[in-house]
């Protein structure tokens, strides 16, 4: 935050301060111009606060710092070096709320969910009327929190309180049980001395993870009627709202928040984000293949097809007594990845960790013995899916704990099939607008059920040849990526598409998945193996924004970034900010282009550089 001497007699004025509090508030305000990191998290793991982390790497706001709500060098001084604090659920106590009060009154912004009601008068909100369970919002596309959000009603999971507001404005409003808006609100916000009070009445953190991941309660349970227990089971019930499969309903609510943290208060600064893709695109594919019963004499023609398309694509073996070293290094030397397919279906209907562990571990070992390669990315023969502990407790990611454990980075067993389903189509109609049944389009990091991020990403499979094959339906195989890709690239519903194409099926699949790969090239979106794209999440996460400095009119700051990817990074600044507009942007002393252009109703600079770098960036802004 930066304060000038103005704004400081302007708050002693309407604060009634004394001249001895001049030099502090001054001093402060100086520090605050050389700030290393403009954001703060208060959580801790429980209720998934933590997690935030993620959602901030997600959305690009690598620059933040977190600390438990318990740390006992929490203090004013410490707060007052950061433009946004974002406190997760959690209660905090009166000396917190009473420092919380001193920082938003001094020109902070503050951001809570399920805020703790000892700060009720900071968000001007009353107490609770009641609350709403696994409900929807509506969001206020007029105000500028909502502005280039949807306005259609999304899905939130999890609790949500009835605030009574007092001074606060409602920026988004909770429905009732019975489906008509209430006169709740489900986002508000409130001004408190110099500074702005942010509140969701429900915890973002668990709305984003639940919708992503499923219901904790169906893990380890048969649920869908299909053989074999799958993380799709986790999706039964009426846990996702399929009519909303085309809004990626997850990404939603983390837009939402990103909004918030980038309010253009006269005491903060324009903050940088890093892109969600790679080289400034509007969206990236994956290619993936579960090799199956098949022999490499099988595979060598859909392979080599796919490389005169330009196309990578990633290859789980299941067995590799049928795939030699020398064919795998071929491929691998042209730039498709061999990984392993673990098959535990023996015991599919209810799998155990130490068996899915083992599993796994053996076909690590068998790659690694014949090929020479480490897995990166996985995906599970029949997407079988461990929902219990050691212990064998209810856990919904232990899949993905067996995976992280073992060293992998990515899965992907999260997919679209659903056929045959007792619940009919509980992951939603096929065809172009069947979309993301877990809400989302991003690749983002694993929680597990105690709120702990796991390092491993979700990445789902949300255009699956089975699905089609069965459905007879080559053309609607063809349009559910036709769908994904078009909302991607024209509509802001942005995702990662991943494409599963079996060698089983490919007498199936070659004709649609040829048109998919030059309806991508087409428009010069590429299509990249697994593991490439878990090496450009690595780097993305690694990158990270410090040194800041604003004055008013020039912004400076260091992007640092030690990781190499052959693809760039792209980072973006907001064009205007205040009165002011973007007049010019350099690196390293030299100007250097960039594309203006709106996101999510909100104008950019975007800048694309090369990773493994560090940069000092120099952005001028102009009074208009």
């Amino acid at each position: 935050m930066h304060m000038s001497l103005i704004q400081v007699f302007q708050s002693m004025h309407r604060y009634g301060l004394t001249l001895g509090t001049l030099s502090f508030l001054f001093l402060s305000s100086c520090h605050r111009q050389q700030q290393l990191t403009p954001i703060l998290l208060l959580a801790t793991d429980k209720d998934f606060g933590t997690y935030t982390g993620e959602i901030l790497h997600a959305e690009g706001f690598n620059a933040f710092n977190i600390k438990s709500v318990f740390d006992g060098t929490l203090k004013l001084p410490v707060l007052r070096n950061y433009d946004v604090v974002i406190l997760a659920q959690h209660e905090i106590g009166e000396l917190y709320c009473e420092m919380l009060r001193k920082y938003v009154s001094e020109g902070g912004i503050l951001i809570a969910f399920g805020p703790d009601a000892g700060l009720y008068d900071l968000f001007g909100i009353s107490g609770s009327a009641g609350q709403i369970m696994d409900g929807y919002i509506a969001i206020d596309t007029l105000n500028s929190a909502g502005r280039g959000i949807t306005d259609q009603p999304i899905q939130f999971h999890g609790i949500s309180e009835q605030y009574t507001l007092n001074t606060a404005i409602r920026l988004a409003t909770l429905y009732e049980a019975d489906g008509n808006l209430s006169e709740y609100p489900a986002l508000i916000s409130n001004t408190f001395g110099s500074g702005i009070a942010y509140a969701f009445p429900y915890n973002l953190s668990e709305t984003v993870v639940l919708t992503r991941q499923g219901n904790p309660l169906n893990a380890g349970r048969e649920t869908d009627g299909i053989n074999g227990i799958r993380a799709m089971d986790l999706f039964t019930g009426g846990w996702v709202d399929t009519s909303k499969n085309a809004l990626n309903q997850a990404d939603v609510h983390m837009n939402l928040l990103s909004h918030c943290i980038e309010t253009q208060n006269s005491t903060g600064k324009p903050l940088p984000r890093l892109w969600y893709f790679p080289d400034n695109l509007r969206c990236l594919v994956t290619l993936t293949n579960d090799g199956e019963y098949r022999t490499e004499a099988d595979f060598e023609a859909q392979l080599s097809d796919m490389d005169s398309l330009g196309a990578g694509m990633t290859l789980y073996v299941l067995e590799t007594n049928k795939v030699s070293g020398d064919w795998a290094e071929k491929w691998s030397s042209r730039g498709f990845e061999i990984s392993g397919h673990p098959d535990d279906t023996h015991e599919a209907g209810d799998p155990q960790w130490s068996n899915m562990y083992t599993a796994l571990e053996n076909k690590k070992k068998e790659i690694a013995d014949l090929y020479g390669n480490d897995m990166k990315t996985v995906v599970n023969h029949w997407f079988v899916w461990c929902g219990k502990d050691p212990a064998g407790n209810p856990e919904f990611a232990a899949q993905a704990i067996i995976e992280a454990n073992q060293g992998l980075g990515m899965d992907i067993n999260y997919a679209h099939y659903d056929n045959g389903s007792n619940e009919g189509h509980f992951l939603g109609s096929p065809g172009y607008y069947q979309g993301n049944f877990n809400g989302s389009g991003l690749v983002m990091k694993f929680a597990d059920s105690k709120g702990r991020i796991l390092d491993i990403y979700q990445h789902l499979n949300n255009v699956y040849d089975q699905q089609y094959l069965e459905l007879k339906d080559p053309d609607g195989f063809f349009e559910c990526f036709k769908g994904l890709i078009h909302r991607s690239l024209n509509n802001e519903v942005y995702s990662f598409i991943s494409i599963k194409s079996h060698n089983d099926e490919y007498f199936f699949s070659k004709v649609p998945l040829h048109k998919m790969i030059t309806h991508a090239s087409e428009h010069g979106i590429p299509v990249w193996t697994a593991a490439k794209l878990l090496d450009f999440l690595k780097a993305r996460d690694d990158a990270d924004f410090s040194d800041f400095r604003w004055n008013g009119k020039k912004l400076s700051f260091k992007l640092k970034s030690s990781m190499i990817h052959e693809a760039r990074l792209t980072f973006m600044i907001p064009s205007g900010f205040a009165n002011a507009r973007i007049n010019g942007l350099s690196i390293d002393h030299k100007a250097y282009p960039y594309e203006e252009r709106i996101f999510k109703g909100r104008e950019y600079a975007f800048v694309t550089v090369k990773p493994g770098y560090n940069y000092i960036v120099d952005v001028e802004y102009k009074e208009q």
